[in-house]
């Protein structure tokens, strides 16, 4: 192997250690040092909890079904597929505790796998918790894929791939089709893209911009590569976009199974998992009851424990024995009704970490896709790749990067994506989806000039969209200046997140005729900021409010991408005398947050402080030219 890709690589593996180790000490400080009400309130524990339900899923592993009593809404850290600590605690101390790893996540309830043989005697105690814990199972997987790389005993075709992002050669194309790929439900470009990938020998790249129906061409895409003959293995960085474009497969009738914890709930993707294909089969009912008479055979011979003769020792050992082998039994049932359901998918759809696991050992794909892969690190990338002959990657580099926590290295090889590697090594490999269906043409010019090169057209449907209202309402964009009004940022005093509360109050005095315009439909309506601390604020000032006319979502930008709203409303917080801005800087935030609207954008900064930098200073002359440029003290009585 060439020693500049062995350099690279190891170059990458030693900003993996650093970022490892930074957030295990985060972890470990936040678990040693806080209290538990406080990490509640920072959403990094959720108590109390309520059992709903416990048992055994498949494996034999146990389960519980916890309820968070406090029905406040609030913004944790929990996601599916998560470590987490499960705890009981008397008075703040806490007196057990096990590893357990999040299902699902609905509302204000959690599915959580114990690391435990059986169900904990503590689970009747009250007084029950979770903490979020550090991740390190994903940074072994990680380093274990990456390092093999460097070995170099990979298969020829995992070479070529290797070569292609870290030796600077070229992608291969197969030979032309006979015919181009057409499809009446998709653009021309979308129809491109999927050719292009068709025709790719090794690596696709699919990148698209907001709302330009990445989803719709991957799903076309899927379904071309299912009729050659193909069984696909299609993944992502997080458990909600794995389930979302599995949600979409299934619309179209192919056969797609969904490995490991899910996001959502729905009956829909339930029953698309793994487990319920399983316990769908004829054969899985006898797993249950061998698993019974196992743990029966098992609790009689743990009756047994001191002061006992020869043949209570030797009823002892037949009972350890034949619940061993019952316990076996069900296994060998289990292991070939999964390697049936597996063998008889279309699709197999799994997170990049979940794509290493036991359950997909020893399975290659001819083809593996890879959603949100801006969203990726290399290493999560590689877990899935090392299995395929071929890559497709989709995404959009100018939207949210991978996250990584560790200061030092933000702008670092560690959160350099494949498919940023992609655009600078072999940009006319990229297929661009160049029509949008989402925003009005004003909220998307912005974007399209700053991150797009002015590549990207507003469809027909939707490029005039407004607000179905004659009054000031229907503009498309608006930024409120609170410069000279003496609102300053203030900084959470543990967190160390920003918040603006007179921002807020101008936020909400502009709402407010939207709320009370009567519309034929009524609009979905997002309030967006990048600070954990504003959101949080917002929400606890409008959850007092009664009587909303309608819904409103009120979340971090890092926590709405792949979403939309009608109008969005953006709080930018910032405002000191210093002109910082903070992780603003990272433009690619506001890409996603002016993004997500449809029909109108309303931004609320203070220009004094965002306008010495050149993104912003920019973004205020185009709302000047092409928008509504207003004060806050329009909104001051």
């Amino acid at each position: 192997m060439r020693e500049e890709i062995v350099a690279g690589i190891s170059h990458w593996l030693n900003c993996l250690e650093k970022e490892r180790k930074y957030q295990q000490e985060l972890f470990k400080s936040l678990l040693n040092e806080q209290p538990i009400a406080k990490r509640v309130e920072d959403g990094f524990s959720r108590f109390p909890l309520n059992v709903t339900d416990s048992g055994f899923a498949m494996g034999g592993i146990p389960y519980a079904i916890l309820e968070y009593m406090n029905k406040k809404k609030r913004e944790d850290h929990f996601q599916s597929g998560m470590p987490v600590r499960f705890f009981s605690a008397k008075e703040g101390n806490i007196e057990n505790e096990c590893r357990a790893v999040v299902h699902w996540k609905h509302k204000n309830q959690m599915k959580v796998f114990l690391q435990l043989r059986d169900l904990p005697e503590w689970l009747t105690d009250g007084g029950l918790g979770l903490d979020v814990l550090h991740d390190e199972r994903t940074f072994r997987q990680m380093r274990s894929v990456m390092e093999g790389l460097m070995e170099g005993k990979n298969p020829p075709q995992t070479n070529k791939i290797l070569n292609v992002f870290y030796g600077n050669q070229f992608p291969d194309s197969r030979r032309q089709r006979g015919e181009p790929y057409q499809n009446e439900a998709l653009n021309t470009s979308q129809c491109k893209a999927i050719e292009n990938c068709l025709l790719a020998d090794d690596v696709g790249c699919i990148h698209g911009p907001p709302g330009t129906g990445k989803t719709t061409t991957l799903k076309y895409l899927i379904k071309e590569l299912v009729n050659s003959g193909e069984q696909v293995l299609v993944t992502a960085p997080s458990n909600a976009a794995v389930d979302w474009i599995t949600l979409q497969l299934q619309a179209i009738k192919i056969k797609v199974v969904r490995v490991g914890h899910l996001s959502r709930v729905d009956p829909e993707i339930v029953d698309c998992g793994l487990e319920a294909r399983v316990f769908s089969q004829d054969e899985a009912q006898q797993i249950k009851k061998v698993r019974i008479q196992a743990e029966d055979a098992r609790r009689q011979a743990e009756r047994y424990k001191r002061n006992f003769g020869p043949q209570e020792r030797k009823l002892r050992r037949e009972l350890f024995r034949e619940s061993r082998e019952l316990s076996q039994w069900a296994s060998d049932i289990e292991k070939r009704l999964v390697e049936k359901v597996l063998d008889d998918a279309e699709v197999i759809c799994a997170t990049l970490s979940g794509s290493d696991g036991s359950v997909l050992k020893g399975r290659k794909f001819k083809t593996c896709i890879i959603d949100e892969a801006a969203q990726a690190l290399q290493g999560a990338c590689w877990l899935a790749m090392v299995r395929a002959q071929r890559v497709i990657l989709a995404g959009d580099p100018f939207q949210l990067p991978p996250t990584v926590k560790n200061p030092e290295l933000m702008d670092s090889q560690m959160s350099k994506t494949l498919l940023d590697i992609a655009i600078s090594n072999f940009p006319d490999r990229l297929s661009l989806l160049d029509l949008q269906y989402r925003m009005n043409k004003t909220i998307m010019e912005f974007s399209n000039q700053w991150f797009y090169g002015k590549k990207l057209t507003a469809h027909h449907s939707v490029e005039q969209q407004l607000l179905n209202s004659d009054n000031a309402l229907a503009e498309a964009v608006e930024f409120v200046d609170t410069a000279g009004c003496g609102f300053e940022e203030q900084q959470h005093e543990h967190t160390l997140s920003y918040f603006n509360k007179d921002e807020y109050l101008i936020l909400r005095e502009h709402l407010d005729p939207l709320l009370h315009t009567n519309f034929i439909h009524s609009p979905t309506v997002g309030i967006l900021s990048p600070y954990a601390a504003q959101v949080r604020f917002i929400r606890e000032e409008m959850e007092a409010e009664a009587g909303l006319p309608f819904d409103l979502q009120i979340k971090t930008i890092d926590s709405f991408q792949g979403q939309e709203k009608d109008v969005i409303y953006l709080s930018l917080v910032r405002s000191n005398p210093d002109q910082k801005i903070g992780f603003l800087k990272d433009y690619r935030r506001m890409n996603v947050a002016m993004t997500r609207a449809k029909r109108k954008l309303v931004i609320i900064g203070d220009s004094a402080t965002l306008g010495t930098d050149l993104f912003y200073s920019a973004l205020l002359d185009y709302i000047e030219k092409k928008g509504t440029y207003r004060s806050a003290w329009e909104f001051m009585g």
